[in-house]
Order: structure tokens, then C-alpha cells, then sequence
């Protein structure tokens, strides 16, 4: 169930989809060994929400070492965020 916005540093509760913007994000579990009997990795749907005033400035990038994180939306827009993002170690 979602609580709080996605953003760690943001400590607004989550009362209502009319407000903030809504993530759906498939996941990885963080256990190496987690595979399904056909020998594929399982995933995991999971929510994220993220308030009217951080949705503004942030959006969301899964990444499965680091998990979920917050990036700049002015950030995500640059083509090469992805090459930037592991070579800094997001």
C-alpha cells in the first residue's frame, strides 16, 4: 500500500490519486537466486506515488542495484541519461 511520496527527502502522506502522479514499475527482487521454476527471473508490479509538488521536479527510474530512485525530470530528458546515470553511479 503506498503511504508517502516516493521521494525520500519528501514526507507527504498519500491520501489521494487526484493528487501527485502515479508510477507502475515492474521490479526485480534484490535475492540474485529469485527465479520462477522456468528459470526466469521474477518480477514484481509495484506503485510509487509521488506528490503534486515533487512530480513537478522529479520523476522516477528503476534500477536494479539501487532500486527505485528519484531523478531530475530536466535530467531525464537528456538523451544520454542512461550513460551518465551508471557511469556516476546512480
Amino acid at each position: 500500500m503506498l503511504q508517502k511520496c516516493a521521494n525520500p527527502t519528501c514526507a507527504v502522506p498519500f491520501l489521494s490519486l487526484r493528487e501527485g502522479k502515479l508510477f507502475l514499475a515492474e521490479t526485480y527482487p534484490s535475492d540474485q537466486s529469485a527465479f520462477d521454476g522456468n528459470r526466469r527471473k521474477v518480477r514484481r508490479r509495484e506503485h510509487f506515488w509521488l506528490c503534486s509538488a515533487c512530480a513537478t521536479h522529479f520523476t522516477l527510474l528503476f534500477d536494479s542495484t539501487q532500486g527505485m530512485m528519484t531523478v531530475p525530470v530536466t535530467e531525464r530528458a537528456k538523451p544520454n541519461f542512461l550513460m551518465r546515470a551508471a557511469a556516476n553511479g546512480y
